[in-house]
């Protein structure tokens, strides 16, 4: 199902026979924003049970991002009840660190952000979040007219604002490693790839990087291998991410990695029947928004 709108398009859509209007105030309600896509979800914060679920795309992200957001959110119901029990909220955004727990101080987050990136100073909103079992702070930029005109829409939450690594950390920390080497994870989605490699529950690397082909995914995943010391036979590898099960990234790294797998819809939620029009490994980093603190 696709329904463009302006320039947006409703790529999928996925609604539990279980939600109701009524209820909403029992809802949490899960934003992912980013320049080029828009996700959301609504759980049942009693039941830990995920109810619906939209999926919007932009054809030119560069025009007006915050007006975007802004056709999408005022001309959807949904969206613009303000009665929600929780709202939560993660961007995507290329302008992060990750900053060792020892070295980092929270009286000027932005400090670091400009010793590792060409920081948009004026329009970019700084913000952090600890992780304990990196044992680092992910400090990172956001749109701050995008980040405000969403805070907008809901004035009695305290909404406080995730970067999508942080997301995606907490939630596969939330997952059996059902190994005994570290495990792997690759979320690949629109020419960006994140890299996390988990022992247990210990993060031993993250990075993220920019790729052009299938290529450069073996590149980057088979350097990391290399480095760590990963045993191409015994590691796990798990994928996630918007690409087919059919897709040239993961054929590519099918021909390197024997234990190469999907990742599979999490157990931290509940899902009805409806979602299984959704492939299992995708809307991981939106459901994982769930368990971020």
């Amino acid at each position: 199902m696709a329904h463009s709108v302006g320039n947006y398009t409703l790529v999928r859509k996925i609604k539990d026979p279980q939600f109701s209007v009524d209820r909403i105030d029992r809802y949490a309600l899960m934003l992912l924003a980013g320049p080029q896509n828009f996700q959301f979800c609504v759980v049942d914060a009693d039941q830990q049970r995920c109810l619906l679920l939209e999926d919007y795309s932009f054809s030119d992200a560069s025009e007006d991002l915050v007006g975007t957001y802004r056709a999408i959110i005022e001309e959807h119901q949904i969206l613009m009840a303000g009665y929600w029990k929780s709202v939560k909220l993660a961007v995507k955004s290329s302008y992060f660190t990750l900053v060792p727990q020892d070295y980092f101080s929270a009286e000027n987050p932005a400090h670091y952000l400009t010793l590792a990136v060409d920081l948009p100073e004026e329009n970019c909103l700084v913000s952090y979040q600890t992780h304990q079992q990196a044992n680092a702070a992910m400090v990172f930029g956001a749109d701050k007219g995008l980040v405000n005109r969403i805070k907008s829409t809901y004035p009695s939450q305290d909404i406080q604002l995730k970067h999508l690594g942080s997301v995606f950390m907490e939630g596969v920390q939330q997952l059996p490693s059902g190994s005994h080497y570290p495990v792997m994870h690759l979320h690949i989605d629109r020419g960006c790839l994140i890299m996390l490699v988990a022992d247990n529950d210990k993060v031993i690397l993250y990075n993220s990087f920019a790729y052009q082909s299938s290529g450069d995914v073996v590149k980057y995943t088979l350097t990391a291998f290399q480095k760590l010391n990963l045993d191409q036979n015994e590691t796990k590898l798990v994928v996630w991410g918007n690409i087919p099960a059919k897709s040239d990234e993961y054929a590519a790294l099918y021909r390197y990695i024997r234990q190469l797998t999907f990742g599979t819809k999490p157990d931290f939620l509940t899902f009805s029947h409806v979602f299984d029009e959704a492939p299992d490994h995708q809307y991981f980093d939106l459901y994982s928004l769930h368990v971020t603190q």
